[in-house]
């Protein structure tokens, strides 16, 4: 149809017009605080397989409905549905490039962003393995005997061999019936004073581990080029514009339509083959990226920054654009 053409080429035009432009680009979507939420929750919960889940669940979620008009044209109706799934997949497409470009900037993780990566210990040592370690630590390294930590931990060790003493001479004079209850007593005492040793040891590990961890962690946005997927992207936001503007033109004019709809069913594989192709260049860009995923987990954090604020500055980004 003549008309859909025109509606798709405006579309991309429009597009075109405004793609290094992250304020514009927004405009032209006008999200509503609810659409910013629904695309940042879709992105947080697709887990198994981040960015490519989003994209093709996006695009599985907006074609599947559509095979039902090849035996029923009841099925068609208003589309709302596929058409903000398809908002929200074109958005994001477009944020991504933007970040590829460096219309978008992106951050290193400073030590608070890598914090929560550093496992939590399974195993509650002992504190003779405890004071093992620090003996070992202090002596290898005498400078680490004014650590305020290491100083914590001895002080309470020796907390805890005072209190020991003072039970175990205690004990040794009072009757069994008496001495059960006297170490009752000192065992809330005892109690507390290895959970501080092992508190300030964790500490210490954790420390250390944020030390061998920070060179790993630095964004892999900012360690290799992304400026080369810029014409994959591109391939994916027409492809993506295209599928929009075809269900914003279904629901507006409805008749006629059917077979539109049906052809973008039989488009489906190559849809998804964009994202698989996306995956695969990532592999050119950070060889070591196997499958792509270090790379489309840090595109997912920094998309859901950029929406998270496009959300709270939407008072003054009111847009009016394809809705």
């Amino acid at each position: 149809m003549k008309e859909l053409t025109k509606q798709i080429k405006r579309d991309l035009f429009d597009i075109k017009e405004n793609i290094n432009k992250p304020d514009k680009l927004m405009e032209l979507f006008s999200f509503s605080k609810e659409e910013f939420e629904g695309i940042i929750h879709n992105l947080k919960f697709s887990v198994e397989g981040g960015l490519f889940e989003f994209k093709i669940t996006s695009i599985n979620l907006i074609l599947d409905p559509l095979k039902s008009l090849q035996y029923d044209s009841r099925a068609m109706g208003s589309f709302d549905d596929q058409i903000k799934r398809a908002r929200g997949l074109l958005a994001v497409t477009l944020i991504q490039r933007l970040i590829a470009v460096g219309a978008v900037k992106v951050t290193d993780h400073k030590a608070e962003d890598f914090q929560d990566t550093v496992p939590e210990p399974v195993d509650l040592p002992g504190i003779k393995e405890i004071l093992e370690f620090v003996n070992k630590e202090t002596k290898t390294n005498p400078a680490s005997l004014k650590d305020p930590l290491i100083k914590k931990i001895f002080m309470h060790i020796k907390m805890y061999q005072n209190e020991t003493l003072k039970m175990n001479e205690l004990t040794a004079k009072v009757s069994e019936d008496k001495r059960i209850a006297l170490k009752g007593n000192f065992e809330a005492t005892l109690g507390e004073q290895v959970t501080k040793i092992r508190e300030t040891y964790n500490e210490i590990i954790n420390k250390s581990l944020k030390k061998e961890m920070a060179p790993a962690v630095k964004n892999i946005l900012i360690r290799y080029d992304y400026k080369p997927m810029n014409r994959v992207y591109m391939v994916q936001i027409e492809t993506f514009s295209r599928l929009l503007s075809t269900l914003l033109f279904a629901r507006n004019e409805k008749f006629q339509t059917r077979e539109l709809l049906l052809a973008l069913t039989r488009d489906q594989k190559e849809f998804t083959d964009l994202i698989d192709k996306e995956r695969d260049a990532y592999c050119n860009i950070a060889p070591f990226d196997a499958n792509g995923s270090e790379t489309g987990d840090a595109f997912v954090k920094r998309i859901i920054e950029f929406l998270g604020k496009e959300k709270d500055w939407l008072r003054i980004h009111p847009g009016s654009g394809r809705q």
